[in-house]
C-alpha cells in the first residue's frame, strides 16, 4: 500500500512538536511519555477513522470490478448516502435533557452548567461522532476570567486519542488535539488529561513552544468516554459504519451508477436499418440522427427498400431489484427500516406496522442511552465538584446521586403518551404531582420548570383571594354599632 505522503509529515511533526517541549519547554519526562504514546495511538487509528468520516459524507472512491462499466464513465460522480442514514437514523433517537438530583441546589447548579456549556447540543454532535468513530470524548475544565465556571467540550475520536483501565472502567490517561497548523496540517497544541492533572501544550504564532500544567483533585482524568456498542475487546466502542456496512455502500454505489448509465441507453433505444449500401445518416450526427422525426431513404439500385427496425429496450426492472435486495441486507445491519434507505418497499403501512419496522432501532438507542447514562453521570459530578471547586471524593452521597435525563428513544406522539399517562394516573392519583409525570409526557426541562413555578403562583394566589375573601366575609357579618 503506498503511504500518504501528508499523513506521514502530519506523524513527523507530531513527533517534532513533542521533542520542542522537551527542549524549549521544560516538560518533565513522564508528561513526555504520555505525550507521545497517545500520539502514537491517535496514529494507528487515524486512517481508519478518516476512513469512516469519508463513507459518511460520502465521498469514498467507486470500487469498479472492472466488468459492466465503460472505462470512460467511471468519472461519473455517484453517492449513496446510507452510512450518514445509518447514523443520523440512530442519533435523531438519542436527546438528551439535562440532570436530575435528589438535591434541590445540586440540580440548580448542574442546570446552569448544562445550560452555560450548551451540553444539549454538545451532546447531540459528539453521538453523531460516536457512531461514526466508535467513540467521542468529553472533557471537563475550570473557565478562566470572564468565562463560565466549568467548561465542558466534546472531542471526535479523530482528534483524540485515549488509553482504557480495564480494570477501573475509566480512562486511565487522554490526549485531545486541539488545534492544527494551517499550512502542514500538524498539531500546533495540545491538551494530555491524566488523574492529577492536565497539562496544556501549544506553539505560539511566533514558533515558541510552551505548556501549561494544571493539578486537579479528581482522582482520575478530567476526560469522559461517550462509546457505542463497547466490548471487552473493545472497550473505546465500534464504529456504526462498519466493514460490513462499507462494503454494501460500495455494492450500492456500483449500482446506481450501472443504473445511470443503462438509463441511458433506456431512454435511447436502439435502431437499425437493413438493406442499404453505405450509410444514410453520414451526413448527420448521432443525436440529429437520434431525434429525427422524418427520414428520406432512397431505393437500393436494384430497387429494393430498406427495411427499418428497432431493438427491443432494456429492462430497468432488474437493477431495480438488485438495489432493493442491497437495501434489505443493509437494513439488516443497521436495524434502518428499508423506507427510509429510499427504496420503494411495500405498501403504506399501519401505525402499528411502522412502530415494529421501527422497534429493532429503538431498542439500539435505549442500549446507547444507557450506555451513555453512566458517562454523563461521571461528567455531571466532576461538573458538580469543578463547580464548587472541590475534590470529587468530597461530595456526599447525597450529591453524588445524579441522574441525566433522556427523552423516549420511541418519540411517541403527545396523544398517545398523555393517554398513558392519564391511565397510570388513575391507578396512582399522586402521581400527576411528581416531576416524573411531566418528563414522561415529554416536557423539557424549561417547559417543566415554567409549568411548576406558574402553578405555585396560581395556587399562592388563590391562597391569597381566599384569606381576602374570608377577611371581607368576616367583615360582613360583624355586627353594626
Amino acid at each position: 500500500m503506498m503511504r500518504d505522503d501528508k499523513m506521514w509529515r502530519k506523524k513527523s511533526y507530531s513527533r517534532a512538536l513533542v521533542s520542542a517541549l522537551a527542549i524549549d519547554g521544560g516538560l518533565d519526562d513522564e508528561a513526555m511519555e504520555l505525550m507521545d504514546e497517545l500520539l502514537e495511538t491517535w496514529w494507528e487509528h487515524l486512517a481508519k477513522n478518516k476512513l469512516r468520516r469519508r463513507y459518511y459524507e460520502g465521498e469514498n472512491m467507486l470500487k469498479d470490478l472492472g466488468i459492466s462499466i465503460p472505462p470512460a464513465l467511471r468519472s461519473i460522480e455517484t453517492v449513496v448516502g446510507w452510512p450518514k442514514k445509518a447514523v443520523s437514523a440512530l442519533s435523531s433517537r438519542i436527546r438528551f435533557d439535562g440532570f436530575t438530583a435528589k438535591d434541590e441546589e445540586v440540580s440548580k447548579e448542574l442546570a446552569r452548567v448544562v445550560k452555560t456549556s450548551c451540553l444539549k447540543r454538545k451532546h447531540r454532535q459528539a453521538v453523531e461522532s460516536e457512531l461514526i468513530s466508535g467513540c467521542d470524548f468529553v472533557t471537563l475544565s475550570r473557565g478562566r476570567a470572564g468565562e463560565p465556571p466549568v467548561i465542558i467540550t466534546t472531542h471526535s475520536a479523530e482528534d483524540s486519542a485515549a488509553v482504557w483501565d480495564q480494570r477501573l472502567g475509566r480512562i486511565a490517561r487522554g490526549l485531545v488535539i486541539m488545534d492544527y497548523d494551517e499550512t502542514s496540517g500538524a498539531p500546533v497544541e495540545l491538551a494530555l488529561y491524566t488523574a492529577t492533572r492536565t497539562v496544556h501544550a501549544y506553539v505560539d504564532e511566533e514558533g515558541a513552544v510552551g505548556y501549561e500544567s494544571m493539578p486537579h483533585k479528581m482522582g482520575q482524568p478530567m476526560m469522559v468516554a461517550l462509546a457505542y456498542n463497547p466490548t471487552e475487546a473493545e472497550p473505546l466502542g465500534q464504529s456504526r459504519i462498519s466493514k460490513a456496512v462499507r462494503s454494501l455502500t460500495d455494492s450500492a454505489v456500483r449500482e446506481s451508477l450501472r443504473t445511470e448509465i443503462s438509463a441511458e441507453f433506456f431512454t435511447s433505444p436502439q435502431k437499425y436499418l437493413l438493406g442499404t449500401d453505405g450509410d444514410p445518416f453520414e451526413q448527420k450526427t448521432k443525436w440529429e440522427a437520434y431525434i429525427g422525426n422524418i427520414f428520406n431513404i432512397d431505393m437500393n439500385d436494384d430497387g429494393s427498400v430498406p427495411q427499418f427496425g428497432q431493438l427491443s429496450q432494456g429492462s430497468m426492472q432488474p437493477h431495480t431489484d438488485y438495489m432493493r435486495a442491497l437495501a434489505m441486507r443493509f437494513s439488516g445491519e443497521t436495524n434502518v427500516p428499508v423506507s427510509q434507505l429510499g427504496v420503494i418497499h411495500d405498501n403504506p403501512s399501519s401505525a402499528e406496522a411502522i412502530y415494529a419496522a421501527n422497534e429493532p432501532l429503538i431498542i439500539e438507542a435505549q442500549t446507547l442511552i444507557d450506555d451513555n447514562s453512566d458517562a454523563m453521570v461521571l461528567v455531571a459530578q466532576m461538573a458538580l465538584a469543578t463547580y464548587r471547586g472541590v475534590a470529587l471524593s468530597e461530595l456526599t452521597e447525597e450529591e453524588l446521586d445524579i441522574l441525566p435525563h433522556f427523552k423516549s428513544p420511541a418519540m411517541p406522539s403527545v396523544v398517545s403518551q398523555a393517554d398513558a399517562m392519564v391511565k397510570i394516573a388513575a391507578v396512582v392519583p399522586k402521581f400527576p404531582g411528581t416531576s416524573v409525570f411531566w418528563e414522561m409526557l415529554g416536557f423539557s426541562e424549561d417547559m417543566r420548570n415554567r409549568t411548576k413555578s406558574e402553578m405555585e403562583a396560581g395556587d399562592n394566589r388563590e391562597a391569597l383571594i381566599a384569606i381576602m375573601g374570608g377577611g371581607q366575609a368576616g367583615a360582613d357579618e360583624s355586627p353594626r354599632g
